[in-house]
Order: C-alpha cells, then structure tokens, then sequence
C-alpha cells in the first residue's frame, strides 16, 4: 500500500508538471484540443456515412455501432493522456542515450519511460467520449445501466494491452539504436482495436482476441454492454493483463541488455 501511495504521489507531481507546461502557451493548447476533437470528429463521421449505404456492419446497427465508437475513442483518449507523450519520444531518447538518468531513479523504470509527461490536451476529449458513450447508450432499447460497471474490469484490460504493445514495440528499438518504422508499425496494428472485430472472419479474428488481442480495447467492453456476458471473456479480462504484464517485465530487462548509455 505504501508503495502504491508512492507512485500515485509521483504521477500526481507528472501531472501538476504537465498541467502547467501545456497551459504556459494557451493558444497552442486550444489549438490542440482543437486538432484531437476535428479527429475523434471524423471517426465518427465515417460510420454515419457508411451506414447511409447499409443497415448493418458485422452484427451491428447504427445504434451498436455508435456505442462502439465512443468507447474505443474514449479508451484511447485514457491511453494518450497516460502514455502517448512519452511513447512517442521513446526512440529519439534512445537513440539520444538520455535513458541514463531515468534507469538510475529509485523507482521501477517501465513506470519512469512511460509516465513523465501527461497529455492534458485530451483531458476534453475524454469528457467530450465519455459523455457520447452515455448519449449512445440512451439510443438502444431496454438497455441495463449496471452493464456499466463491466468497464471497471474491461477497460483497465483493454489499455493493459495498449500498453504493452506500445512499449514491447519501442522497448525492441533499444536493441537496433534506431528503428522509427516501429512507429508505423504500432499505428497499422493499434487501427485493428479501433475497428469492430465482426468484420474479421475466421483466423484473424482469433489472433485479434487471443494472439494480438486488440479486440479486448472496445470490441468485447462493447459485447459486455450489448449482448450477453459470456464467462469465458471475463476469465480472459481477468488473466490477460497478468500475462500481458509478465511478459512485458521479462522482454524489458531482456532488451536492456543491450542498451548503450551515454557515458559509454
């Protein structure tokens, strides 16, 4: 619990850092807000058109589909106030060797890449997805608010693979000094979690839930809200981040060992 407490106190001082850092040129933070919400905007837009020339998309309705939509963008919008600023910079701090001082401070060093700077700029869209999921789900009849609370075990799950993806990606950039194309690399695939997983059929559609299981980010979470819970998806919500994580653990010290710092 004490250490907890620690963590939680050093994001707090991340984010009071950040808040102020985004806040000193206040044109550019509006700017930003701007730009993300006009590309939340056009996700959404893309599903109202395409739903002008047919009624349904793998099982879904317009209705469905709505509520699709605005949980994939609201997850998303979670992992880039949490971890996209600093993801991003990854490789350029690699190929910099300025990951020194960050692997010397007494706290865990996956904790210290990842969480040093927060976006506050998508604070806004977080609101602006949270409060459309609400407004979808008012549109589908008969709908039972409790399933609500399935997105405390979901969600958490669903970024957990968001996480490690991102990181396992950038943490093999350590191993080749330079690798940029990963970046391309994490985009192409981050794209599936934010389609539905009923327009993949057979083989894919398994590696996106078990193998690359990117589904877990909006696919299922919206399963759990619209139709009946299956058990053997929570027993999966449940083991996955462990797994997930364990495997991270191991890959990171793994490519460490092949890190050149600085000094060296």
């Amino acid at each position: 619990m004490k250490k907890l407490l620690k963590y939680l106190s050093l994001y707090g001082a991340f984010f009071k850092a950040s808040f102020v850092a985004d806040l000193e040129y206040r044109f550019n933070f509006i700017l930003l807000v701007a730009s993300e919400c006009i590309w939340y905007g056009t996700q959404l837009l893309l599903y109202e058109v395409i739903y002008r020339h047919t009624n349904i998309i793998g099982d879904w309705t317009l209705e469905q589909m709505r509520v699709f939509v605005f949980l994939a963008l609201f997850v998303d919008s979670i992992y880039m106030i949490l971890w996209d600023p600093n993801f991003s910079k990854f490789n350029d701090e690699v190929r910099k060797g300025n990951l020194d001082l960050l692997l010397t401070k007494p706290v865990n060093s996956m904790f210290m890449i990842s969480s040093q700077k927060v976006s506050v700029s998508h604070i806004p869209c977080l609101l602006f997805t949270g409060a459309g999921l609400i407004w979808a789900l008012q549109a589908i009849p008969d709908f039972s608010w409790y399933r609500l609370f399935w997105l405390f075990l979901l969600i958490p799950s669903g970024l957990s693979v968001i996480f490690v993806g991102r990181l396992a990606l950038n943490s093999t950039a350590i191993i080749f000094s330079r690798a940029d194309f990963l970046q391309y690399v994490w985009y192409s695939i981050f794209r599936l979690g934010l389609r539905p997983d009923a327009i993949y059929k057979g083989f894919l559609r398994y590696i996106l839930l078990f193998v690359l299981p990117f589904a877990m980010v909006a696919s299922i979470p919206t399963r759990f809200l619209l139709e009946p819970v299956q058990i053997g998806f929570i027993a999966w919500a449940v083991a996955m981040p462990v797994l997930l994580m364990t495997f991270m653990n191991w890959y990171w010290k793994f490519c460490m060992r092949f890190y050149s710092s600085a000094s060296s």
